[in-house]
C-alpha cells in the first residue's frame, strides 16, 4: 500500500470542545471520522456528538471503522499514559 496524504490540523482539547466544532471555520464541506471499532466513542457519546456538529455546520460525513484492521501497522503502538499537563506541554512545544 501507499499513499500520500495532506492534514491541516485544529485541535479542540478539553471538556465540551466537541459542542463548539460547528462554529469553527472548516476547510471544506466533506469529512471523513476514523475510528478503530467505534465501541467506546459510541459509549460515551462523542462519535454522535461530533456528527452531529457536523451536520450543525453543513458538512457531509462518512465514518471509517475498523481502521486497524483496514490500515494494518499505522494503528499499532505502544500505548503511553500522560496526564492532561503533559499533553498540553507536548502540544504546545510541538504547535505554539
Amino acid at each position: 500500500m501507499s499513499f500520500q496524504m495532506y492534514i491541516p490540523t485544529r485541535i479542540l482539547f478539553g471538556e465540551g470542545q466537541i459542542s463548539s466544532l460547528h462554529e469553527q471555520k472548516l476547510p471544506g464541506t466533506k469529512a471523513m471520522i476514523v475510528i478503530s471499532n467505534g465501541k467506546s466513542t459510541k459509549e460515551n457519546g462523542a462519535l454522535n456528538k461530533t456528527e452531529q456538529e457536523l451536520k450543525n455546520a453543513g458538512v457531509v460525513m462518512t465514518l471509517a471503522k475498523n481502521a486497524r484492521a483496514t490500515m494494518g501497522g499505522l494503528f499499532f503502538c505502544d500505548r503511553v499514559l500522560i496526564s492532561d499537563e503533559e499533553c498540553v506541554s507536548i502540544f504546545k512545544k510541538s504547535y505554539c
